[in-house]
């Protein structure tokens, strides 16, 4: 992984009148290079062993996005990486979609919600217009909090090869996240796989809330192993004391 970098100054450097000069400011990179670590340990592992469609095809980014989200519910839906959340773009600023009864949840079913609330329901949406745009990973300030502009610490969109960037997407997350120095693209390319990919499997058995990588990424994030399935956080009752 390379070191904390420094993105374009927002002011150039020169010589006052009186001979001083003046200072350049310089902005933090995004990403940051604990947030870098966790994008590319997901990216590094999913390159390697990716999803496999119905007809063999390799589902790289379905992988990441599983893994992401399935250590957000692991966490109650308070991870501060938030996967694939979608955004209504008539908002200003864009506003996510997200579960009402937990909005720190994004919303499982897009056609639901635009039957629902789209001004005239499905007839009446913009088919094809970039009504609503998603994110491959939205990071936030405060997990436990709606990925709102305000909240929004960055937007990462993951591309694979041979996918390219893509202008219009990278202005319409700017949108959402207020500014274009808080967007990014990131492929394999922009990790040292060597370094990020431990060789964890992402495959999550049916016994267990997390893959190899989703545990490794929790455990990235600062916390600790997931409750097991079925226990929703609570603890763990207590042993049957032995009869003699």
């Amino acid at each position: 992984m390379s070191g904390p970098g420094y993105g374009t100054g927002s002011g150039s450097g020169g010589l006052t009148g009186g001979g001083q000069t003046t200072p350049v400011q310089l902005r933090p990179a995004f990403p940051d290079p604990a947030d870098k670590k966790v994008i590319c340990k997901a990216i590094c592992v999913c390159n390697r062993e990716p999803d496999t469609g119905a007809a063999g095809q390799s589902l790289r980014q379905q992988c990441v996005s599983r893994n992401l989200r399935d250590v957000d519910r692991s966490m109650g839906w308070q991870s501060p990486y938030k996967s694939e959340v979608n955004y209504d773009m008539s908002r200003w600023p864009p506003a996510p979609i997200m579960r009402s009864a937990s909005p720190t949840e994004a919303h499982p079913y897009l056609p639901g919600w635009i039957a629902k609330y789209w001004p005239g329901g499905q007839d009446a949406y913009p088919s094809g217009s970039n009504a609503v745009r998603r994110p491959d990973v939205v990071i936030v300030k405060d997990g436990s909090l709606p990925p709102t502009q305000d909240n929004i610490k960055g937007v990462v969109e993951i591309k694979f090869p041979p996918q390219t960037k893509d202008p219009e997407q990278e202005d319409d997350y700017a949108r959402i996240a207020g500014s274009p120095n808080k967007v990014a693209t990131m492929g394999p390319g922009d990790c040292d796989c060597s370094d990020d990919d431990g060789g964890e499997s992402p495959v999550r058995a049916l016994s267990e809330a997390l893959s190899g990588l989703g545990r490794s990424l929790r455990q990235m994030m600062g916390q600790g192993p997931a409750s097991p399935p079925g226990f929703g956080g609570l603890p763990m009752p207590p042993a049957p004391i032995p009869v003699p």
